[in-house]
């Protein structure tokens, strides 16, 4: 029996050109733009001091490369099936050298979030950055084919860019129950929107990758539960964020970005009734990055 997979030509031959794919340059982009929309969103106003800006943003955007790496450095065999023309390590890419650049970026992005907690008198983003790093490792290795747990790592990884952006405006004098409390009453429904918007688009991801994802023995909730009910989980979820879309409008004089932050919820309701996984997963990427606009526009923390 011919290995299908085997034959299929790779998007690039070139070590370099893989390396730098499998970072993904471009959402590495998105999360510096994302850091730097959220610090501008909070006063409406960009930082005079240009290198602690820097620090607040190269640090996750470090800790990102090196989880890409690390994912793809584990995910060789479901990479082969579900996407063989992009599976680079292993091919083009040593994996020896994968692991050393996971390492390399994860180090450099740690010591960075140290330096900046040193600059701004405020533990948080050391400890985020070094949280983020051992989870990203064990998501990789571990728990990426576990029942939602993979995918809460995902999310709450994702949602804890927020709190990392605003560590200069954390309190952390106080008790840890009420620098949690006071954070949440001003960033609570960015960082709820957020975590539901990645968490529904991870298991929408998870129904797309569902053929490799078998082959390499992972147990993600359709495996386990069947699509059926993956996608009523999806469509609760997605009632939610619709649900809150509401809340929004109700309570935000933005009216043009609210309407099309609510514009591109209807679409994404379309396709999660219509059970289009790809196009599903499209959309609520766009959201994400509706969200953001959101902030940047409202001068605050809070996108409403």
């Amino acid at each position: 029996m011919v290995n299908r997979t085997a034959a299929v030509k790779q998007v690039t031959s070139s070590t370099i050109s893989a390396w730098f794919r499998v970072i993904r340059p471009g959402n590495l982009f998105i999360i510096a733009i994302a850091i730097a929309v959220l610090r501008h969103s909070y006063d409406g106003s960009w930082g005079d001091d240009v290198m602690l800006e820097v620090l607040f943003i190269l640090p996750l955007v470090l800790l990102a490369a090196g989880g890409n790496i690390i994912n793809d450095y584990f995910d060789i065999k479901e990479d082969r099936i579900n996407k063989p023309e992009r599976a680079l390590v292993g091919r083009v890419l040593k994996r020896r050298v994968a692991l050393l650049s996971h390492w390399i970026l994860t180090f450099v992005g740690i010591t960075l979030s140290g330096i900046l907690s040193w600059q701004i008198g405020n533990y948080i983003p050391v400890v985020i950055a070094t949280t983020i790093s051992v989870i990203l490792f064990f998501y990789s290795a571990k728990l990426k084919g576990r029942v939602l747990i993979g995918n809460f790592v995902v999310a709450a990884s994702i949602a804890a860019v927020i709190p990392f952006a605003y560590a200069d405006e954390i309190y952390t004098t106080m008790s840890l129950f009420i620098n949690s409390a006071m954070f949440l009453w001003e960033f609570g429904i960015l960082l709820g929107l957020t975590f539901i918007i990645v968490f529904t688009r991870e298991l929408v991801k998870d129904i797309e990758d569902i053929e490799g994802d078998i082959i390499a023995g992972h147990l993600t909730f359709p495996i386990v539960y069947s699509t059926k009910y993956s996608w009523l989980l999806i469509r609760t979820l997605i009632l939610v964020l619709f649900i809150s879309t509401l809340w929004m409008i109700f309570n935000s004089d933005k009216d043009i970005y609210i309407t099309l932050f609510t514009g591109i919820t209807c679409v994404i309701v379309y396709f999660a009734w219509k059970k289009k996984a790809t196009q599903l997963s499209a959309w609520l990427k766009l959201l994400l990055a509706v969200g953001l606009l959101l902030c940047y526009v409202s001068g605050s923390g809070i996108p409403i």
